[in-house]
């Protein structure tokens, strides 16, 4: 019996790997907050006069910090780090004189670091008062009640309990309020990959300096508390060349620090059997005091035998459908030639979390037929109606289960009752006026692991978000496999 438990939890990737293993395994605890922000406060300054005020706000807040508890002195030292950092580019503005692009440019670094520090000051507001509470489930309730009326906008917390066994009161919402003394000696595995988007090379690269990067901390803080027998830490693999190496040089002193042997690697979605071209750097450690049957070693890349084409539905809703507009964005040579986007290509792209905004990512083009005998007018009657098409294309109900497959090579078997318009899996239907399309949710999961038995309880648009997050599940296998060899739990 594994004893699980995960921060960033998102979609249960490491969960969903332990499944599909066949490993027992129990589940502790799990983190996410949905990317629910009720921390910070979003500030714009657009000229000299609001960043003065603006600036005065937040040096009163500043001053007005009362710390008694020594513990949090070095949480007060990181606010007046990144207060004199805003002060710095404060006088930097008042005192520019030309170049409105570059005080531009300024003004927004200036807006989103005092919107940072004043996430800083209220993470330490909310960890003063948990002090001051010392039972553990009182603890949990009142950084529940915080978020109580924001309970049904996390829809990470609604995918993951939909599929995974876990009582509501172990789902703790903000890594930074969770105190992993309540689980010491409690977790044997212990998973998370802090938010990526402050290392991320299509993002603003602020690396640990922002507030979601130095969730990192949170991460080895949790690792140091709850003394795990086994970590395992995943992130995009910028955070290696972040602010010129120095992120990385950081967060090795902290792994090292943690009384942990650890190792780490990057590895790609595609060398573990999932035609998807994701780079992530994983580290595995192990406690010290544990005695291993042999020095873990990653993984040895596999070679891959499907192609994107493998994990297509066979029927897919209009509504994946790309309008004219999209179809021109995505067939531009521009965005084709930089990769942004991908027609038909066997390894997917990279999946992300706003891919579904942006037009950017896998598409598929389904042929049109071009041996049309009869116009579409003449065809009309021939089309199905969306509850027909919902019928036919249904695996069937009760105990009959068929499998509902279109535009076959070789027709089934023509049916004396067929204009009774059977199941797919009985009749044939085939697909007239092809279009090009966009990956469905479910494709997207299955590229990135997960097999058809994970419900979606969310929108489209959320389950696109939640698949772009994760870790691709078949790399925590393979990775499992090599921790299983070292170490028996």
């Amino acid at each position: 019996m594994i004893k699980l438990a995960t921060v960033f939890s998102g979609i249960g990737a490491i969960e969903h790997a332990l499944d599909r293993m066949g490993l027992e395994h129990k589940l502790v605890f799990a983190c996410d907050n949905g990317d629910i922000d009720i921390l910070s406060k979003r500030i714009i300054v657009s000229n000299i006069d609001s960043l003065n005020a603006e600036f005065d706000k937040i040096l009163e807040e500043v001053k007005s910090l009362k710390i008694s508890n020594s513990k949090f002195d070095d949480y007060k030292e990181e606010i007046l780090e990144k207060f004199n950092l805003v002060d710095n580019l404060h006088n930097e503005i008042v005192n520019q004189t030309n170049n409105d692009k570059i005080l531009r440019k300024k003004m927004n670094d200036v807006s989103a670091q005092i919107s940072m520090l004043y996430e800083k000051i209220a993470t330490l507001q909310i960890l003063i008062k948990l002090d001051s509470i010392k039972n553990y489930s009182e603890r949990k309730d009142y950084v529940d009640s915080l978020y109580s009326s924001k309970e049904k906008q996390n829809k990470v917390m609604q995918s993951y309990l939909a599929n995974y066994d876990l009582d509501k009161k172990d789902f703790h919402w903000n890594v930074s309020f969770l105190d992993g003394n309540q689980y010491t000696n409690e977790v044997d595995l212990f998973v998370g990959g802090s938010p990526c988007q402050s290392f991320s090379l299509v993002g603003k690269q602020r690396g640990l300096s922002d507030t979601r990067g130095t969730l990192f901390y949170e991460f080895a803080r949790l690792v140091k508390e709850i003394k795990p027998k086994v970590f395992i830490y995943e992130n995009v693999k910028a955070v290696l060349s972040n602010d010129n190496g120095r992120t990385w040089k950081t967060m090795t002193n902290v792994f090292t620090e943690l009384n942990y042997n650890w190792s780490y690697q990057v590895l790609n979605a595609k060398d573990y059997g999932i035609p998807q071209n994701r780079e992530r750097i994983f580290v595995v450690g192990f406690r010290k005091d544990l005695k291993l049957e042999c020095d873990f070693e990653f993984p040895q890349k596999q070679i891959l035998e499907k192609k994107m084409q493998d994990f297509l539905l066979d029927n897919v809703s209009g509504k994946y459908y790309l309008p004219p507009k999209g179809v021109e964005f995505v067939t531009s040579e521009k965005n084709l030639t930089k990769r942004f986007t991908q027609i038909d290509g066997e390894v997917q792209l990279c999946q992300k979390k706003n891919q579904q905004f942006n037009w950017h990512g896998d598409f598929v083009f389904v042929e049109e037929n071009k041996d049309m005998e009869k116009t579409m007018k003449d065809l009309e009657k021939y089309f199905l109606s969306e509850k027909v098409e919902k019928y036919v294309l249904s695996t069937g109900t009760k105990g009959f289960y068929s499998k509902p497959k279109t535009d076959l090579e070789i027709a089934r078997p023509l049916l004396t009752t067929m204009h009774k318009m059977h199941r797919a899996g009985v009749d044939n239907y085939v697909t007239t006026q092809g279009r090009l399309r966009k990956l469905t949710p479910r494709e997207c999961l299955r590229l990135m692991g997960f097999c058809d038995s994970f419900k979606i309880e969310v929108s489209d648009t959320a389950m696109y978000q939640q698949a772009g997050n994760s870790i691709v599940v078949d790399v925590l296998i393979a990775i499992m496999k090599q921790i299983l060899k070292s170490y028996k739990f």
